[in-house]
């Protein structure tokens, strides 16, 4: 027997309140042969919650520009740094606090993340450009809070720039998302749909420089505070920075901003959002759990206004206001227009402190949970690795490669050189593809009985030494995996509910996870009903599937340690009579079950945590039949890690350390 024939899957979820399942199966028609018919039943549980296996990637997204000395007092750049000249300004807080609310903020949520050993923090402080990013280069995109992070947290109002360039910082803000994602693909792709990414962007003003390619519009075709959504004309105090290949620094603003090329745009609304867009396009494009981008707002009107001069340059200047009657309001209205804006594209909560409020205000209120939740049933299925589905009953395959022995027999050597297939091995020709996918991969250029240059040949110069290995147990070799681009670690790549290797067997795509909705031999009946049913969704078999499909009953009792164990009974299981082989005798069949778990909050986008349990029957009519009765037992300890099941010995050896497959072995 081999491993290179997966499973039998659904899609269908069964809920664990359900005291039977969800599909509406077939009753047996009343001629069959009950002699033939096995029944598989047990128990088998889920795994209690585990929360460190739920991870919480934080991004805090902070402005670091010379305004927060206005928004958010005290400055610490020396006795004449711009900070200590605003400070001067500001008549209206009386005695200025000792530490920035901002800091004191993010210290007292760092302090609520050591709880949560499962949270992760990547800081970026912008201004002109983004400087003292936590965790360093080369450390990875987020880590755990330490002293060198503290350290970075208090030292935000040190190093003041002038510039808030929102769009460079959501273009990094994206970078780092996405090569955390990539590395987490790569690494352990099941956390991605348990993966909580929360993106905190914090600011007191609106973004700067603004630049516009066009500075010929009429002035009314420009946004001001009323029409913020409108194309931006060239910040008052950018201008020559704007529009010049090689500006002298206006007003002290750097001449450098990270990817600005003069006389482009920058900062206009469309690429702000563009980039937020991209950020949360990240959540379906590799299925994860869960990505929101939140606002807040720092903003003091009165400071603002007390300021002066100094603030006209920093909050920027509008036609349409008066300086020194509006344009702390106009300011204040544009950001809380462009934050709103980022926190509905980003499904996120917009937030604002103001004037006094600013002093006291706090992180901890945004969702930072994991999304752990107790374990329930995602899958369970049966299939038949001595059999495949005929005409109007199962025919034998005594290898369980999908080619049935009536077509799978045709092997001779001829000249030395093997031809045609061999019902008794799974892979003829020994390139770990197997003969059932190299038949239906035919026209990619496949053979079953010529050894293919995209798989294994120990004396080829491309692959020495290699050996065969399905290190997920889903039914298919790395280079079946490779060639597939499916995950070699997952049993069910795109996490539909189908084993990789059963989709593959029937030519269904095991990166599209829509199994649930289609038919594809157009027979009325779902190829994920026809999966778990043992049956194929490839041929209009609707007699077939009435007579032969598997029904599944199963009910699930919660434990106190919050696992879900599950009793099942599977029955109208066929048995055949695959041919007497290799430490075989004449009517051994084998049958590979899938249990599949989840958790409770994530079902139906889940990879699953799978395990498998294996169990032989024996049926050479008209004398023997074993088990003498309908059933056999399967315990929880019966379930393994798929990948014990790697190579065809593994289904007649110990697979694990309480014994064989189930029932009677052979």
């Amino acid at each position: 027997m081999s491993s290179n024939r997966s499973a039998v899957a659904a899609v269908s979820l069964i809920a664990l309140a359900a005291c039977s399942d969800a599909f509406i199966e077939p009753k047996p028609s009343q001629d069959v042969n009950v002699d033939n018919r096995l029944t598989l039943e047990g128990k088998v549980c889920t795994d209690p919650p585990d929360p460190s296996g739920f991870p919480v990637k934080v991004v805090l997204v902070v402005d670091q520009s010379g305004s927060m000395c206005v928004s958010d007092p005290p400055g610490s750049q020396g006795t004449m740094g711009f900070c200590e000249m605003a400070d001067a300004l500001l008549a209206t807080y009386g005695a200025l606090p000792t530490e920035p609310a901002r800091v004191r903020a993010i210290r007292a949520l760092m302090q609520q993340f050591q709880n949560q050993p499962n949270v992760e923090v990547a800081l970026v402080p912008f201004e002109t450009n983004a400087v003292q990013l936590y965790p360093p280069a080369g450390m990875g995109s987020f880590a755990r809070p330490n002293g060198l992070l503290g350290t970075i947290v208090g030292n935000l109002q040190s190093t003041l720039g002038k510039g808030t360039d929102y769009q460079g910082a959501f273009a990094l803000t994206y970078a780092i998302i996405a090569d955390d994602i990539n590395k987490t693909q790569k690494n352990s792709p099941e956390l991605l749909p348990r993966t909580r990414y929360v993106v905190v962007f914090l600011t007191d003003g609106t973004p700067y420089p603004r630049c516009s390619a066009n500075d010929s519009l009429p002035q009314q075709d420009y946004a001001d505070p009323d029409h913020p959504d409108l194309t931006w004309a060239d910040s008052s105090s950018a201008t020559q920075f704007c529009n010049l290949i090689d500006p002298m620094a206006p007003n002290g603003m750097p001449s450098v901003v990270n990817g600005f090329v003069p006389g482009t745009d920058r900062n206009q609304n469309y690429q702000i959002f563009s980039y937020v867009d991209q950020i949360m396009e990240l959540r379906n494009q590799f299925n994860i759990g869960d990505l929101r981008i939140h606002t807040i707002l720092l903003f003091n009107e009165q400071a603002v206004q007390q300021c002066g001069p100094i603030c006209q340059d920093l909050y920027g200047t509008y036609p349409s206001v008066p300086f020194a009657s509006g344009y702390p309001a106009a300011a204040k209205k544009i950001a809380e227009w462009t934050l709103k804006q980022i926190a509905m594209r980003g499904n996120g909560v917009y937030q604002a402190f103001e004037n006094g409020d600013i002093a006291n205000m706090g992180l901890g209120a945004l969702d930072y949970s994991s999304l752990s939740a107790p374990n329930v049933l995602k899958q369970f299925l049966v299939h038949s690795m001595s059999a495949f589905p005929g005409d109007k009953h199962r025919v034998v395959d005594s290898d369980g490669d999908g080619l049935p022995d009536t077509i799978d027999n045709s092997f001779t050597m001829v000249n030395g050189l093997p031809q045609g297939t061999n019902p008794f091995f799974a892979d003829t020709d020994g390139d770990c593809f197997s003969d059932g996918f190299e038949a239906m991969h035919r026209d990619d250029g496949f053979r079953p009985d010529v050894k293919d240059l995209r798989g294994c040949d120990p004396l080829s110069m491309l692959t020495p030494g290699c050996t065969c290995a399905d290190v997920d147990g889903d039914g298919l070799s790395q280079f079946a995996e490779g060639y597939l681009k499916t995950q070699p670690t997952l049993p069910d790549s795109d996490g539909d509910g189908v084993p990789d290797g059963i989709e593959v067997e029937f030519g269904l795509d095991p990166n599209d996870p829509q199994v649930a909705g289609l038919d594809t031999d157009g027979d009325g009946i779902p190829d994920g009903v026809e999966l778990r049913g043992d049956g194929n969704p490839i041929k209009r078999d609707v007699e077939f599937f009435n007579a032969e499909a598997y029904s599944y009953q199963t009910v699930g009792e919660k434990q106190p340690d919050e696992s879900v164990c599950y009793t099942f009974r599977v029955s109208n299981i066929q048995m055949v009579t695959p041919p007497a082989q290799s430490g075989l005798r004449q009517g051994y069949n084998l049958f590979k079950v899938w249990f599949g778990q989840a958790p409770e909050s994530g079902v139906a986008t889940d990879f699953g945590v799978w395990r498998s349990a294996c169990a032989w029957a024996e049926y050479d009519p008209p004398s023997v039949r074993v088990p003498a009765g309908p059933s056999i037992t399967l315990a929880d300890t019966d379930f393994f890690n798929p990948n014990v099941f790697q190579k065809s010995d593994d289904y007649l050896n110990d697979p694990g350390t309480t014994g064989a497959c189930a029932g009677v072995h052979p």
